[in-house]
């Protein structure tokens, strides 16, 4: 294995695991809202601010972490650059997608389908707000925009390999 491809595969399995890292941060972050039950339906005691929350920890977290990496990727990089910025997109995107599924992991189903059948005046936990496919955008963007400054700020940087 040359050395490029173990950065590329050590660059993808760091952005997972920070990905999952992420995911319980963003756990500990988040709020289940507590409903009531009216004629088989669920009203939530939750404001909009407590649904914003939750996508908007998940975009705040994940663009920090993305910056970061993206940075100590470029940084650190000895591989061509377009190795990296390939390892950068592939592992963002898998930890975009791993926060996301570590985070919501045990979450409270959606009360609607107790809610049917539960007596009024009951009280339900809801489920937690899930962010919308536009907050998948901030992993990628950080850590893309993060490597492209560093390698322009930066100039050429050696590959640690020897020109053939």
């Amino acid at each position: 294995m040359s050395r490029a491809t173990a950065w590329v595969a050590g660059l993808v399995a760091g952005f997972a695991a920070t990905g999952a890292v992420s995911g319980l941060l963003w756990r500990t972050r988040l709020h289940a809202p507590d409903g009531i039950v009216v004629g088989g339906q669920w009203y939530s005691g939750s404001t909009h601010e407590d649904s914003f929350a939750s996508t908007g920890w998940y975009v705040v977290i994940a663009v920090a972490a993305g910056l970061l990496l993206g940075i100590a990727a470029a940084w650190l990089s000895r591989a061509p650059e377009v190795l990296t910025l390939a390892a950068v997109l592939v592992g963002s995107l898998l930890a975009a997608w791993l926060m996301r599924v570590v985070g919501l992991h045990g979450a409270p189903p959606d009360p609607a389908r107790a809610a049917a059948h539960a007596a009024d005046g009951t009280r339900l936990t809801g489920t937690i707000s899930r962010p919308g496919v536009a907050a998948f955008v901030t992993w990628p963007l950080a850590a893309v925009l993060a490597v492209g400054a560093v390698f322009l700020l930066l100039g050429e940087r050696p590959t640690g390999e020897e020109p053939r």
